[in-house]
């Protein structure tokens, strides 16, 4: 597979799943201000680690002096000058399908258009003004229509392990984003007055964890919430269970490329995954769980970063060792971004947000 291909098929299924996770999180921020009752209370207090979260604070501050639901919900989802947008992330995930347009199924490419025309489409900004929440569904639904569809008609090849990568990475840093936004609140239970309930419940709703966590636990234990989305591995929106797929698609990656030994790539991964697995929630909080997801997602950024690394750059790391090696200068990357000329700047960010 050449290496733009695998580049654009990765950048696709990260740019859905943000898209999606971004509809997730104004939809649980919309109910969270409901449950609060939404008269009488400071909005900000409710938007603000919503941007903090996307890492848009800088960017929505030099358009908006205020923090307004409105504005923040127009910055984030429909806003063409903001690269981290609901329409652009759609806008690029369609833009590299179509640039893979003969390596992916006709069911992806015709899902991912109709989501696209939907969200720039009259009826998608009416809807957005008049029923935020439908609209926030109807791309739920279409994000899910692209996973289902890609499941059910891309070969168990390196097509699809590059959009499991992609889907799993993105995925666990959204959910470590979510867990960090909550690392200041209390661990109390009610009816301590330091208690949250409702920004817990806020936190699960936000992965779509509300009903599984319920099976497994009927309080709203904050220590439990945190272990369910750090450290489970039966859930698929879990950290640890995302970064164990990763692995799996990894390691079938490297073995398809002819890659041997234990490349830095699967060092990266196979540790964050161990790591996971022989964690407790005590030993998180006892160490600090800002601290811990800090960490975390300098992790995974190094795993995005090596995935770039040995499979993009593959060519120019495969020189032979005699010669001397040169600094690798990102000049075009093969997948499409928002803004072309900060390729190289954004890729990074992304990763970093």
């Amino acid at each position: 597979m050449l290496s733009r291909v695998a580049d654009s098929i990765y950048w696709m299924a990260r740019y859905v799943e943000r898209a999606e996770n971004l509809s997730r999180l104004l939809l649980s921020t919309q109910d969270l201000l409901l449950d609060a009752g939404a008269e009488g209370v400071d909005e900000a207090q409710f938007w603000q680690p919503l941007l903090a979260t996307t890492g848009d604070e800088e960017a929505y501050f030099g358009l908006h002096k205020k923090i307004k639901g409105k504005d923040v919900t127009d910055f984030l989802a429909l806003r063409a000058d903001n690269p981290n947008s609901m329409l652009n992330s759609i806008r690029a995930a369609r833009e590299n399908a179509r640039t893979v347009r003969d390596q992916i199924s006709d069911e992806i490419w015709e899902s991912l258009n109709s989501l696209r025309l939907f969200v720039e489409s009259a009826e998608g900004k009416a809807m957005h003004r008049t029923q935020s929440a439908a609209f926030y569904e109807r791309v739920l639904r279409g994000s899910y229509e692209f996973q289902g569809v890609a499941d059910s008609t891309t070969p168990r090849g390196e097509i699809w392990y590059f959009l499991r990568v992609g889907t799993c990475l993105e995925r666990a840093d959204k959910v470590s984003r979510l867990l960090d936004t909550c690392s200041g609140l209390s661990l109390e239970l009610p009816p301590s007055p330091k208690a949250r309930p409702l920004r817990w419940a806020a936190l699960l709703r936000s992965c779509s964890a509300w009903h599984a966590f319920q099976t497994k636990c009927s309080r709203q234990d904050p220590a439990k919430i945190i272990e369910y989305l750090l450290l489970d591995e039966t859930f698929p929106r879990s950290i640890a269970y995302c970064v164990a797929e990763a692995e799996v698609a990894l390691q079938a990656l490297c073995a398809g490329a002819g890659i041997q030994g234990m490349p830095p790539l699967l060092r990266h991964v196979g540790r964050l995954r161990a790591d996971l697995a022989y964690t407790t929630v005590e030993e998180v909080l006892a160490f600090g769980l800002h601290e811990y997801i800090d960490n975390l997602q300098t992790r995974l950024n190094q795993i995005g970063e090596a995935v770039f690394q040995t499979f993009v750059l593959h060519a120019e790391l495969a020189m032979p060792a005699e010669e001397p090696v040169q600094e690798v200068v990102i000049s075009v990357p093969g997948a499409y971004h928002a803004h072309v000329d900060e390729d190289a700047q954004i890729q990074q960010q992304q990763q970093q947000q």
